[in-house]
């Protein structure tokens, strides 16, 4: 969805800043939370009537400010009704009459609904036409559902209904779940402006009154809060996606005039987004159509439908709306609550396109900021308040969270397997150009892996917080070498307290060598022991950072003092210790009749795992000797042997 400079970071390539400002985007949901007192009760239009085409046809002045409409509703009776059909409308649009099937009939206005009295009682599968007259001045909801504003003292007017706008100037069935087969946007303004919606401009016609008629035809199924307009003196310029040898679909932006060369500067960036976003899932879904910009007048951007609405030229949020056309608009969420399949994933693609386009360093600085905004949410993933936009736009929680959670689920699945997750979600035949739940893609993604991810889905996205770990590990002889031991624990607190299942990952690191193995945890504190042929020193917990996690204490728990490596030895010997704390330890070389040969260390070491090289081993003569560290109160000796 609208995405208001949500988390940013600074990366190290050649490119802007993501600039996102996570302040300014709460202090507009604060400025408009207000405004929401009809919008907490979410749709209340029909549920038995489902809506199959809306035909918007608007004349819009703004010397007075006004909306006059026609709004023609098409769709189909679910089962028989001879009562009242209700859609979504705020009264702040005055009805003037009512026709169904061409017939006038009566109605009520409510606060925030139209109630339609049907006079003959229909069958289940019969196709209704109901035309809609009305008229106002929109009061704008939500994020500004429609707002009548300026640019350089030059009339702008633009729509943004998401979540629960569309009410506000247009009856319709305002909920995401009914998404209508086709729409026609016309709107007649005044004759110096251009209009941007969505779907193709089918024609233009200049009525000779000082207005034009825009035409708008979209052809592929479209949510109401999708639907949009945008009005002023726009400036057009086009780029064009070749997306086969033969084919190419126009990129149209409609860019008010002060902005125009920046916009020619960075928009053509879209052109790369479309080729890597085709590559992950598929070829763009409104290809027969166009995608493309129209600037508006308030912070962030919007994914209307195959024309974002912007304020910004920035990339990561140029790569974010796009993203949305598969996710959101193609594949929209069927409720409220599984709003994070549309900005969980358009954030996850932002990542995705950085990996293409600048490389995995790009993709890792990216995704460790969404980690850390992550560990700020509050509330599960699956959001079951939808009551206000403070809720449903959390950036910390939906927008983050949701991108950190498809970040695990790669490393859980495995690339290959993600990848096809993904792409097998995109394309599945009942959601493509429909709706989607959160079950509906963990079941793609179990029927892609052969795996359960019930554990993975009710952790992570139906519940709330995440794993806090503290490991502790020690080095123990071997037959075959070193073995080591390492407890992992995860602690619980006031938020959560449940215990997290998941791969973790180690990285163990010896001198100029290290390793990664992968554990599975599903209990509070689990031992594992671990072969290995040479002294480690240190262990990091998840090094690559695919886990949404704190790290609570990471040390060898241990006074350890390990067996010299090689032994026996006859040029060279490295002798390795570990340390619990910060102390001043001793390290003794000895002779088999306790002569004391050499002090290789006196002095406060740190916590750790700490080595030193005895490079004159040549030099003493063959035979048995012995270490010997002390520390505080504590002592070890180990048995050395020179062979030469």
């Amino acid at each position: 969805m609208f995405r208001l400079f949500v988390i940013g970071i600074l990366l190290c390539y050649s490119k802007p800043s993501i600039g996102q400002d996570k302040e300014l985007f709460q202090s507009e949901i604060n400025q408009h939370e207000k405004h929401l007192s009809f919008q907490k009760q979410n749709s209340i239009a029909s549920s038995w009537f489902d809506v199959t085409y809306y035909g918007l046809n608007l004349t819009v002045t703004t010397s007075p400010q006004h909306l006059n409409g026609v709004v023609t509703i098409e769709g189909i009776c679910r089962e028989p009704v001879s009562t009242i059909l209700t859609f979504d409308l705020m009264n702040s649009m005055h009805v003037d009459s009512v026709k169904v099937d061409g017939a006038l009939c009566t109605f009520v206005q409510q606060p925030a609904s139209l109630d339609v009295s049907l006079d003959v009682i229909y069958p289940a599968d019969r196709k209704l036409k109901i035309e809609i007259y009305y008229q106002g001045l929109p009061v704008g909801t939500g994020f500004g559902s429609f707002m009548f504003g300026m640019h350089s003292d030059v009339p702008w007017v633009w729509s943004l209904s998401e979540p629960y706008g569309a009410r506000d100037w247009f009856p319709c069935k305002d909920h995401p779940s009914d998404k209508v087969d086709s729409a026609d946007i016309t709107v007649t303004c005044d004759s110096s402006f251009k209009v941007g919606s969505n779907g193709n401009l089918v024609a233009v016609i200049n009525n000779g009154d000082g207005t034009k008629t825009h035409y708008w035809q979209e052809r592929y199924p479209i949510a109401s809060y999708l639907i949009s307009i945008a009005i002023t003196n726009y400036q057009q310029f086009s780029d064009w996606f070749h997306y086969s040898p033969t084919d190419s679909m126009e990129i149209l932006n409609y860019v008010i005039p002060e902005r125009l060369s920046s916009a020619q500067s960075e928009l053509p960036k879209t052109i790369d987004m479309l080729k890597i976003f085709s590559d992950l899932f598929g070829l763009y879904p409104f290809i027969k159509e166009k995608y493309g910009h129209a600037d508006f007048g308030r912070g962030g951007a919007m994914e209307h439908q195959t024309m974002t609405s912007t304020t910004t030229y920035e990339e990561n949020t140029i790569a974010h709306e796009l993203a949305h056309q598969w996710f959101g608009d193609m594949i929209t969420c069927r409720t409220w609550p599984d709003l994070w399949l549309n900005e969980g994933f358009a954030q996850y693609a932002t990542a995705l396109y950085l990996e293409r386009k600048y490389g995995q360093s790009s993709y890792r600085d990216y995704m460790q900021n969404q980690l850390s905004n992550a560990r700020l949410a509050v509330g599960s993933l699956y959001v079951e308040d939808t009551s206000t936009v403070r809720n449903l736009f959390d950036v910390n929680r939906v927008y983050a969270k949701g991108a950190s959670v498809l970040h695990m689920l790669r490393h859980v699945l495995s690339d290959s397997i993600f990848f096809r997750s993904l792409f097998s979600y995109a394309n599945h035949p009942q959601l493509k150009y429909s709706t989607a739940s959160t079950e509906d893609f963990k079941n793609v993604c179990e029927q892609i892996s052969g795996t359960d991810l019930t554990y993975f889905f009710n952790e992570w996205i139906y519940g709330e917080g995440y794993p806090r770990y503290s490991i502790y590990w020690n080095l123990k002889d071997s037959s075959s070498g070193y073995v080591v031991e390492l407890m992992l624990k995860q602690i619980s607190g006031e938020i959560q307290s449940n215990i997290f299942t998941m791969p973790i990952d180690f990285k163990l690191i010896a001198s100029a060598w290290d390793t990664v193995v992968t554990v599975f945890n599903n209990t509070s504190e689990q031992i594992y022991h671990i072969p290995v042929n040479r002294i480690i020193k240190n262990i990091q917990l998840d090094p690559d950072g695919w886990i949404l996690k704190v790290i609570s204490e990471d040390f060898n728990r241990n006074f350890i003092l390990y067996q010299n490596y090689p032994n026996p030895c006859g040029t060279y010997t490295w002798i390795s210790y570990a340390l619990p704390s910060q102390m001043h330890v001793k390290l003794t070389l000895y002779d088999l009749l306790g002569r004391e040969i050499k002090t290789l260390v006196n002095e406060t070491k740190p916590i750790g795992v700490h080595e030193v090289n005895i490079a004159e081993i040549a030099e003493y003569p063959s035979g048995v000797y012995y270490y010997r560290l002390t520390g505080l109160n504590l002592a070890i000796t180990k048995k050395l042997l020179i062979l030469h």
